[in-house]
């Protein structure tokens, strides 16, 4: 047997269960209402969405400066980048210009070119001064060598008359031969 005070919170229970389903019976979307917060766990507050709404635009203004440093940041990289590889194929069209001139015999003044290296500027020393030494061993030895005088044209003694024995057959007249007798 029951207790009084069991029976009484069954009946209560009973009871505030049947109240919840008449009114769920008369206002079926009253519940649907409230699935957004429910589920979302975010209370209604038209201020806090207005102010989300009012920091989402101060963050995405934010974002927007910060991609636009850095979209400069960027270019600015890529421009001293293009520079400097501008800078280098200007030196090295200067060095090779350089290299042929020294290689034709033209002699340069290297100390009027700033921008080359001083490892550039030894090259192209030490390419002058190899340039003079070949010319001076040339001058050597075209000094050195004795001229030998051009050897005259021989008689041809193994052919000899060959050429002239042709032209005498082609134009070879028979001479008259007296009666012998």
């Amino acid at each position: 047997m029951k207790s009084g005070l069991a029976q009484d919170t069954a009946k209560s229970a009973k009871g505030l269960a049947q109240q919840i389903a008449k009114q769920m019976a008369t206002e079926p979307l009253e519940i649907l209402k409230d699935v957004k917060e429910q589920t979302t766990g975010v209370g209604v507050s038209e201020q806090q969405s207005t102010e989300n709404t009012g920091n989402s635009d101060n963050q995405k203004k934010l974002l927007e400066h910060q991609n636009d440093l850095q979209d400069k940041m960027k270019s600015s990289r890529r421009m001293e980048a293009l520079d400097r590889e501008l800078d280098d194929i200007r030196k090295r069209d200067l060095f090779s210009d350089l290299q042929r001139k020294i290689s034709e015999g033209e002699e340069i003044p290297l100390e009027d070119y700033t921008e080359l290296s001083m490892e550039e500027k030894q090259v192209l020393k030490a390419q002058m001064e190899a340039y003079k030494n070949q010319m001076q061993l040339m001058q050597n030895q075209k000094q050195d060598t004795l001229l030998e005088p051009a050897v005259k044209k021989g008689r041809q003694l193994f052919n000899f008359g060959k050429k002239q024995g042709v032209k005498n057959e082609q134009t070879r007249v028979e001479k008259p031969v007296p009666p012998s007798g």
